[in-house]
Protein backbone atom coordinates (compact mmCIF):
# COMPACT_ATOMS: atom_id res chain seq x y z
CA UNK A 1 0.00 0.00 0.00
CA UNK A 2 1.47 3.19 -1.13
CA UNK A 3 0.64 6.42 0.48
CA UNK A 4 -0.35 7.73 3.52
CA UNK A 5 -1.93 5.57 6.14
CA UNK A 6 -6.03 5.60 6.05
CA UNK A 7 -7.33 6.76 9.20
CA UNK A 8 -9.21 3.49 9.89
CA UNK A 9 -13.06 3.76 11.19
CA UNK A 10 -13.77 4.08 15.35
CA UNK A 11 -12.14 6.50 17.27
CA UNK A 12 -8.51 7.03 18.17
CA UNK A 13 -8.09 6.18 21.84
CA UNK A 14 -4.06 7.14 22.27
CA UNK A 15 -1.44 8.20 20.43
CA UNK A 16 2.51 8.91 20.65
CA UNK A 17 3.05 5.47 22.27
CA UNK A 18 6.12 4.57 22.75
CA UNK A 19 7.96 1.51 21.20
CA UNK A 20 10.94 0.04 22.16
CA UNK A 21 14.34 1.00 20.00
CA UNK A 22 14.71 -1.95 18.09
CA UNK A 23 16.45 -0.39 14.60
CA UNK A 24 19.74 1.03 14.28
CA UNK A 25 18.42 4.15 12.90
CA UNK A 26 19.57 7.87 14.20
CA UNK A 27 16.57 8.56 16.13
CA UNK A 28 16.23 11.63 15.01
CA UNK A 29 15.51 10.16 11.09
CA UNK A 30 13.38 7.19 13.18
CA UNK A 31 11.07 9.85 15.17
CA UNK A 32 10.55 12.09 12.01
CA UNK A 33 8.12 9.78 9.95
CA UNK A 34 7.35 7.20 12.89
CA UNK A 35 3.71 6.98 14.38
CA UNK A 36 1.79 4.84 16.43
CA UNK A 37 -1.99 4.32 17.01
CA UNK A 38 -4.60 2.63 18.94
CA UNK A 39 -7.56 2.72 17.34
CA UNK A 40 -11.64 0.95 17.91
CA UNK A 41 -13.03 -0.03 14.31
CA UNK A 42 -15.68 -1.89 15.50
CA UNK A 43 -17.64 -3.53 18.36
CA UNK A 44 -18.28 -7.07 18.83
CA UNK A 45 -22.18 -8.16 19.14
CA UNK A 46 -21.78 -7.94 23.10
CA UNK A 47 -20.16 -4.58 22.53
CA UNK A 48 -16.42 -5.76 23.19
CA UNK A 49 -14.12 -3.28 20.96
CA UNK A 50 -11.97 -4.42 18.48
CA UNK A 51 -8.82 -2.72 18.33
CA UNK A 52 -6.35 -1.91 15.92
CA UNK A 53 -2.72 -0.76 16.29
CA UNK A 54 -0.08 0.59 14.27
CA UNK A 55 3.38 1.49 13.90
CA UNK A 56 5.49 2.66 11.05
CA UNK A 57 5.74 5.17 9.32
CA UNK A 58 3.35 8.09 8.19
CA UNK A 59 3.53 7.23 4.58
CA UNK A 60 4.63 3.43 4.34
CA UNK A 61 6.11 1.64 0.82
CA UNK A 62 4.92 -1.81 2.72
CA UNK A 63 1.99 -2.33 4.98
CA UNK A 64 1.39 -5.81 7.03
CA UNK A 65 -1.29 -6.56 9.28
CA UNK A 66 -1.31 -9.45 11.46
CA UNK A 67 -4.62 -10.38 13.01
CA UNK A 68 -4.09 -12.40 15.98
CA UNK A 69 -7.34 -14.20 15.87
CA UNK A 70 -10.48 -15.08 14.98
CA UNK A 71 -11.99 -18.18 16.63
CA UNK A 72 -11.99 -17.44 20.40
CA UNK A 73 -10.63 -21.14 21.21
CA UNK A 74 -7.14 -20.46 19.24
CA UNK A 75 -5.04 -18.59 21.90
CA UNK A 76 -1.31 -18.78 20.76
CA UNK A 77 -2.14 -16.20 18.02
CA UNK A 78 -3.72 -13.16 19.91
CA UNK A 79 -0.87 -13.71 21.98
CA UNK A 80 1.96 -13.35 19.14
CA UNK A 81 -0.09 -10.37 18.48
CA UNK A 82 -0.23 -8.99 22.18
CA UNK A 83 3.69 -9.46 21.86
CA UNK A 84 4.06 -7.84 18.80
CA UNK A 85 2.05 -4.95 20.33
CA UNK A 86 4.54 -4.44 23.14
CA UNK A 87 7.56 -5.22 21.70
CA UNK A 88 8.02 -4.71 17.66
CA UNK A 89 8.86 -2.25 15.31
CA UNK A 90 8.95 -1.93 11.78
CA UNK A 91 11.77 -0.93 9.40
CA UNK A 92 11.88 2.58 8.17
CA UNK A 93 9.28 3.22 5.49
CA UNK A 94 7.13 0.55 5.89
CA UNK A 95 3.64 -0.30 7.97
CA UNK A 96 2.45 -2.62 10.45
CA UNK A 97 -1.36 -2.96 11.93
CA UNK A 98 -1.64 -5.69 14.80
CA UNK A 99 -5.53 -6.46 15.80
CA UNK A 100 -5.13 -9.32 18.34
CA UNK A 101 -8.34 -10.32 18.19
CA UNK A 102 -11.30 -9.43 16.13
CA UNK A 103 -13.56 -11.76 18.16
CA UNK A 104 -12.97 -10.46 20.99
CA UNK A 105 -16.46 -12.44 22.90
CA UNK A 106 -15.71 -15.87 21.28
CA UNK A 107 -12.29 -14.92 23.19
CA UNK A 108 -13.67 -14.39 26.61
CA UNK A 109 -16.15 -17.59 25.96
CA UNK A 110 -13.03 -19.52 24.80
CA UNK A 111 -15.68 -20.52 21.92
CA UNK A 112 -14.74 -20.87 18.15
CA UNK A 113 -18.14 -19.15 17.29
CA UNK A 114 -18.93 -15.56 18.19
CA UNK A 115 -21.37 -14.72 20.74
CA UNK A 116 -24.34 -15.75 18.22
CA UNK A 117 -22.68 -18.99 17.44
CA UNK A 118 -21.19 -17.83 13.98
CA UNK A 119 -18.06 -19.21 12.68
CA UNK A 120 -16.36 -15.83 12.03
CA UNK A 121 -14.11 -17.57 9.39
CA UNK A 122 -16.93 -18.89 7.20
CA UNK A 123 -19.21 -15.58 7.41
CA UNK A 124 -17.42 -14.06 4.39
CA UNK A 125 -19.72 -12.34 1.12
CA UNK A 126 -18.35 -15.13 -1.35
CA UNK A 127 -19.70 -16.88 -3.88
CA UNK A 128 -18.71 -20.44 -1.73
CA UNK A 129 -20.70 -19.53 1.45
CA UNK A 130 -23.25 -21.26 2.77
CA UNK A 131 -25.46 -20.95 5.84
CA UNK A 132 -24.41 -24.55 7.28
CA UNK A 133 -26.04 -26.31 10.40
CA UNK A 134 -27.20 -23.90 13.34
CA UNK A 135 -25.41 -24.88 16.41
CA UNK A 136 -22.26 -26.24 15.02
CA UNK A 137 -18.74 -25.01 14.96
CA UNK A 138 -18.73 -24.21 11.32
CA UNK A 139 -22.05 -22.43 10.96
CA UNK A 140 -21.65 -19.79 8.64
CA UNK A 141 -24.40 -17.38 9.85
CA UNK A 142 -27.99 -16.83 8.75
CA UNK A 143 -26.80 -14.75 5.58
CA UNK A 144 -23.70 -13.69 4.08
CA UNK A 145 -21.44 -11.27 6.30
CA UNK A 146 -24.55 -11.10 9.15
CA UNK A 147 -22.16 -10.67 11.65
CA UNK A 148 -20.72 -7.09 13.10
CA UNK A 149 -17.50 -8.38 13.41
CA UNK A 150 -17.43 -9.62 10.02
CA UNK A 151 -18.49 -6.34 8.69
CA UNK A 152 -16.17 -4.54 10.92
CA UNK A 153 -12.66 -6.18 9.65
CA UNK A 154 -14.27 -6.19 5.74
CA UNK A 155 -14.47 -1.92 6.41
CA UNK A 156 -11.67 -2.28 8.13
CA UNK A 157 -9.60 -4.20 5.01
CA UNK A 158 -10.85 -1.91 2.41
CA UNK A 159 -9.90 1.36 4.09
CA UNK A 160 -6.37 0.22 4.86
CA UNK A 161 -5.84 -2.48 1.73
CA UNK A 162 -2.49 -4.30 3.54
CA UNK A 163 0.19 -5.69 0.96
CA UNK A 164 0.32 -8.66 3.96
CA UNK A 165 -2.11 -9.97 6.03
CA UNK A 166 -1.12 -13.04 8.35
CA UNK A 167 -4.29 -14.58 9.86
CA UNK A 168 -3.56 -16.77 13.10
CA UNK A 169 -5.26 -20.01 13.70
CA UNK A 170 -4.86 -23.22 15.58
CA UNK A 171 -4.02 -26.26 15.00
CA UNK A 172 -3.13 -27.37 11.64
CA UNK A 173 0.48 -26.71 11.88
CA UNK A 174 1.10 -24.92 8.79
CA UNK A 175 1.43 -22.18 6.04
CA UNK A 176 -1.96 -22.07 3.92
CA UNK A 177 -1.72 -22.44 -0.45
CA UNK A 178 -3.74 -19.91 -1.51
CA UNK A 179 -1.94 -19.90 -4.74
CA UNK A 180 -1.94 -16.16 -5.14
CA UNK A 181 1.89 -15.30 -3.76
CA UNK A 182 4.05 -18.59 -3.31
CA UNK A 183 7.58 -16.38 -2.41
CA UNK A 184 5.64 -15.20 0.44
CA UNK A 185 3.91 -18.36 1.37
CA UNK A 186 7.68 -19.59 1.19
CA UNK A 187 9.31 -16.90 3.42
CA UNK A 188 6.73 -17.57 5.73
CA UNK A 189 7.37 -21.05 6.00
CA UNK A 190 10.92 -20.98 6.29
CA UNK A 191 10.56 -18.17 9.51
CA UNK A 192 7.96 -20.14 10.96
CA UNK A 193 9.65 -23.70 10.55
CA UNK A 194 5.45 -24.99 9.24
CA UNK A 195 5.16 -26.85 5.90
CA UNK A 196 2.91 -25.10 3.07
CA UNK A 197 -0.61 -26.89 3.09
CA UNK A 198 -3.66 -26.26 1.24
CA UNK A 199 -6.85 -25.72 4.78
CA UNK A 200 -9.29 -26.92 2.16
CA UNK A 201 -13.30 -25.11 3.36
CA UNK A 202 -15.75 -27.95 2.75
CA UNK A 203 -18.65 -25.95 2.64
CA UNK A 204 -20.37 -24.59 -1.00
CA UNK A 205 -19.07 -24.50 -4.36
CA UNK A 206 -16.69 -21.23 -5.35
CA UNK A 207 -14.56 -18.90 -3.41
CA UNK A 208 -13.54 -19.55 0.31
CA UNK A 209 -15.81 -17.43 2.58
CA UNK A 210 -12.97 -16.92 4.89
CA UNK A 211 -11.04 -14.03 5.30
CA UNK A 212 -7.99 -15.07 2.77
CA UNK A 213 -10.49 -16.21 0.05
CA UNK A 214 -12.55 -13.15 0.13
CA UNK A 215 -9.19 -10.38 0.39
CA UNK A 216 -7.44 -12.47 -2.21
CA UNK A 217 -10.58 -12.38 -4.53
CA UNK A 218 -12.20 -9.22 -3.94
CA UNK A 219 -8.94 -6.96 -2.89
CA UNK A 220 -5.94 -9.18 -4.64
CA UNK A 221 -4.96 -6.14 -6.93
CA UNK A 222 -4.25 -4.34 -3.41
CA UNK A 223 -2.28 -7.41 -1.70
CA UNK A 224 -2.77 -10.99 -0.23
CA UNK A 225 -3.91 -12.64 2.60
CA UNK A 226 -2.62 -15.88 4.36
CA UNK A 227 -3.89 -18.24 6.59
CA UNK A 228 -0.91 -19.55 9.66
CA UNK A 229 -1.67 -22.66 11.50
CA UNK A 230 0.53 -22.82 14.52
CA UNK A 231 0.30 -26.67 16.60
CA UNK A 232 -2.22 -26.84 19.41
CA UNK A 233 0.48 -26.48 21.84
CA UNK A 234 3.24 -24.05 20.96
CA UNK A 235 5.83 -22.98 23.29
CA UNK A 236 6.18 -19.35 24.63
CA UNK A 237 9.15 -18.75 22.80
CA UNK A 238 7.62 -19.98 19.79
CA UNK A 239 4.81 -17.75 19.48
CA UNK A 240 6.17 -14.99 21.10
CA UNK A 241 9.35 -15.14 18.03
CA UNK A 242 6.40 -15.63 15.54
CA UNK A 243 5.63 -12.18 15.44
CA UNK A 244 9.34 -11.10 14.40
CA UNK A 245 9.51 -14.02 11.70
CA UNK A 246 6.37 -12.90 10.33
CA UNK A 247 7.57 -9.37 9.68
CA UNK A 248 10.67 -10.77 7.72
CA UNK A 249 8.61 -13.16 6.15
CA UNK A 250 6.49 -9.41 4.89
CA UNK A 251 9.98 -7.43 4.22
CA UNK A 252 9.06 -5.30 7.32
CA UNK A 253 11.64 -6.33 9.40
CA UNK A 254 14.55 -4.19 10.12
Amino acid sequence: MSGAVKAAAGVVLSVGLVAPALVSVPAQAADSDYTTRKVVIGTSHQGRSIVAFYRGAKKPTRVLLILGQMHGDEPAGRKTAQHAVKRVRPKAGTGLWIIPTMNPDGAARKTRTNARGVDLNRNWPTSGWIRGTKGSRTYGGPKKASERETRTMMKFLKNQRPDYIVSLHQPLHGVGKSGKDAAFEKRLAKELKLKRKHFGVAQGKGTSPTLTGWYNRYLAKHGTAITVEYGARPSSGYVKGASRGIMRAARVHP
